[in-house]
């Protein structure tokens, strides 16, 4: 089990790199040949960031089920679901559902993909609604820059524990806990019953037959790529469009400025090409401040105050809506710092600074913030695989608002508890 989650978490990195590299290609490449306006911003930040989205999955899902089919086919999965049956069985759910659940902590879309080998329709639904819980490698981004701008300079836990090393690890563990009771309490109110029982015929132990497992594998990335991918494109499409409309200039008061320090400055000097990023920035900040997503950002500020949020952070929840991780670009783009830098490091350092300067981040909002990305359904691509596999928008509409209304609960909770007891 720790080598196939290792493969679906590392060894698919470079695959994923390429489809990241072929896309920024393309990109340029389209850009290139068509000229600047709507229909090439459709196609480059619409259409293809939606292509790119989908692909971006297809190596995890390929080692996953990989991995998975060649398991199955030696006849040790089965012995999988035997060894661990017992303590799954604690919080209602059978031993099959541990590989879909540990997957999860690699990426939730083939976790949920995954719940396919659980024959029980009750006990597949409740795996698929509680995998989002588990700590997948999108949120790592979000964890890391919020704890280095709020807790790196805290001082060592016992003099040698990193506090923010060990609020990670909670976090992790809070997934797990949380899951499990989610699971409890959804195996007693919509899915009451027993939990089928584990019949399995334990299978010989035999050489994996290649030709099955590569149709096994094929099946599901061709389901994958036709069902679920459709869904994504759409769904990046319309958040590319609340992000980019109304198109609102940069008043002429702040340009005027910006424009006058790039003429004061040498072509191709740093200094210049400085004052051209800064004026980028800024208009890259205003537009998306006055989009539709700028103004419903504003409009639910009301609403996510109470958390220790402002309407700059709603933006960056609204954006984070494509994939966990794109909160950090979001917020480069909502503060007009590094949101095109090529240096991952220099953006993250300089999103987190912007956090703490406009924002006004604490420790204590900090850590709400996080807890509200531990538990909330921001990934419209987790969406679109839980519309596939249980051919019905019914229970992709239920994950997000009961995960979304928990992740509203328990930051309220940490937020304003954390305020009653002296903590700013």
């Amino acid at each position: 089990m720790g080598i196939l989650f290792q493969g679906v978490f590392a060894w698919s990195d470079p695959a994923i790199d390429a489809i990241d590299a072929g896309a920024s290609a393309a990109a340029s490449w389209i850009g290139t040949l068509l000229p600047t306006g709507l229909l090439r911003d459709v196609i480059v930040d619409g259409v293809l960031a939606g292509v790119a989205g989908t692909l971006v999955f297809v190596p995890q899902i390929t080692v996953l089920f990989l991995g998975i089919s060649v398991l199955e086919d030696t006849g040790y999965l089965a012995r999988t679901a035997f060894l661990i049956d017992r303590v799954m069985r604690m919080a209602g759910l059978p031993g099959k559902s541990f590989v879909p659940l540990l997957s999860s902590f690699a990426c939730n879309v083939p976790g949920i993909m995954a719940a396919r080998t659980i024959s029980s329709p009750a006990d597949r639904m409740v795996t698929m609604l509680i995998a989002p819980l588990m700590t997948c490698s999108a949120r790592l981004p979000v964890y890391a820059v919020v704890i280095a701008a709020v807790f790196a300079g805290s001082a060592p836990v016992l003099g040698v524990l990193s506090l923010g090393g060990l609020i990670l690890t909670g976090l992790y563990l809070f997934g797990v806990v949380l899951a499990l009771i989610a699971a409890f309490a959804l195996r007693r109110t919509f899915f009451q019953g027993e939990s089928a029982p584990l019949l399995l015929e334990m299978p010989p132990y035999r050489r994996p037959r290649l030709g099955n497992v590569f149709r096994v594998v094929w099946r599901r990335v061709r389901h994958f790529l036709v069902e679920t991918g459709a869904v994504i494109v759409a769904l990046t499409v319309i958040l590319w469009a609340l992000m980019t409309f109304p198109h609102t200039a940069l008043p002429a008061t702040e340009r005027a400025p910006l424009q006058a320090k790039i003429h004061a400055t040498a072509t191709g000097s740093v200094e210049r090409s400085a004052a051209e990023s800064n004026l980028k920035h800024a208009e890259q900040r205003y537009q998306l401040e006055h989009s539709a997503a700028g103004h419903m950002g504003k409009a639910i500020e009301p609403l996510i105050q109470p958390l220790g949020f402002d309407w700059r952070i709603g933006i960056g929840l609204i954006g984070s809506f494509a994939a966990r991780e794109v909160l950090i670009p979001v917020m480069g783009q909502v503060y007009g710092r590094g949101a095109d830098s090529e240096n991952e490091d220099e953006m993250n350092a300089a999103v987190g600074d912007s956090l703490v300067r406009f924002s006004g981040m604490t420790p204590l909002v900090g850590l709400s913030l996080m807890v509200f990305f531990a538990v909330a359904m921001q990934c419209m691509s987790t969406i679109a695989v839980l519309r596939r596999e249980t051919q019905s928008w019914k229970w992709p509409i239920f994950s997000v608002v009961y995960l979304n209304g928990l992740a509203y609960l328990l930051s309220l909770i940490v937020y304003q508890g954390g305020r009653a007891l002296g903590y700013a």
